[in-house]
């Protein structure tokens, strides 16, 4: 048995068939963090309003494929399925969206290492096609037909060009295996096509890769900085809710001026150590409304965040949200199946034309 052959053994017998495939919206940020199958994710909402998402998800033994969609800015820490490589690429992007500390353009590859962290800014309307392809799986792959390892291609930066050919031609492809298997479900029943179906994927992943330009992405090792600046504050605010830290706490805690750390959150997240402060606190109200039983209350789940004033509260709760706490505690937004639709025009899921 040659390499080749070898390999696809690999992918239709040692990795396990699991034939998934969802179409779902969400409308509220956490739920959509917790509702990416294999995904440890945490989302914090950044801009004001209402928040819409959509998730079309399939996996296909060593693969998973998704298009994910939304409409307000997000920073997203998360760590995708273990022991697998990620790469992303964007359908439709605005600006201001930084992958790993690099900002996200048209024809960007985004990769993620296996066990790497994400860390995602995204911009104010998100849409991208993400493929997770399990490690040895690829590693092998890769060995066998082209004699190169990927990480070795991956590891130059977590993003690079496309050229703008190559970048539509990897999202043609993702877009056509989810339509297809969306359209004939059985596809994912049988080992045989279900293996096609991962070669597909990994195939393009791979000729997507290789026709990276050879100029790499500038390094914004500032913005890395800062971003684990931004990464130790969260922690620091999270393991201090109950005695809720200040900004000058901050200062003190990690070390710097109120002026730098300012500057760090502005670079980053595009707010202030204010801001942050109580949007993470925010955010975690919102979970306990969200999970509550029926003796949780508005009043007891502020409290318990640092909130102390109920009018200011609220205020700031329904200026980020969209609705009142309230409102969240009695009527909170469900995840909903939704009918597939190849998305060819109504959002999120804009047309795939240039």
């Amino acid at each position: 048995m040659n390499t080749v052959e070898s390999t696809r053994e690999t992918l239709s017998h040692e990795q396990p068939v699991g034939p998934q495939v969802c179409c779902f919206v969400t409308e509220d940020p956490c739920q959509h963090a917790d509702s990416l199958p294999q995904w440890s994710q945490e989302y914090l909402q950044l801009t004001s309003g209402e928040f819409r998402g959509r998730i079309v998800e399939m996996s296909s033994g060593p693969v998973q494929l998704f298009r994910e969609s939304m409409d307000q800015v997000i920073d997203e820490k998360g760590h995708p399925r273990p022991s697998s490589y990620t790469f992303g690429v964007p359908i439709n992007v605005h600006p201001d969206g930084y992958w790993q500390a690099q900002e996200v353009r048209r024809d960007s590859l985004l990769t993620l290492l296996p066990g790497e962290e994400l860390h995602f800014r995204t911009p104010r309307m998100s849409d991208i096609f993400v493929a997770v392809i399990d490690a040895d799986t690829l590693d092998g792959y890769a060995e066998s037909v082209l004699g190169r390892e990927v990480a070795s291609v991956v590891a130059r930066t977590q993003m690079q060009t496309l050229q703008s050919g190559a970048a539509m031609r990897y999202r043609q492809v993702l877009h056509e295996v989810m339509c297809c298997v969306q359209s004939t479900p059985e596809v994912l029943q049988h080992a045989a096509s279900c293996q096609a179906v991962s070669e597909s994927i990994i195939n393009a992943s791979l000729t997507a890769l290789l026709s990276i330009s050879e100029r790499p992405e500038r390094s914004r090792g500032g913005h890395a900085i800062h971003r684990a600046i931004v990464e130790r504050a969260r922690q620091y605010i999270l393991a201090n809710r109950d005695a809720p830290p200040s900004v000058s706490d901050l200062s003190v805690h990690l070390k710097m001026s109120r002026r730098g750390l300012h500057h760090a959150f502005m670079n980053v997240l595009g707010i202030s150590p204010v801001t942050f402060l109580r949007y993470v606190r925010l955010h975690g109200v919102r979970k306990d409304l969200l999970h509550g039983g029926s003796d949780m209350s508005v009043s007891s789940a502020a409290c318990k965040w640092g909130f102390w004033h109920m009018g200011m509260f609220s205020s700031y709760y329904k200026a980020l949200f969209g609705e009142s706490p309230s409102s969240t505690l009695k009527r909170p937004p469900q995840v909903r199946a939704q009918p597939w639709s190849s998305g060819t025009g109504d959002w999120p899921f804009p047309g795939l034309s240039d």
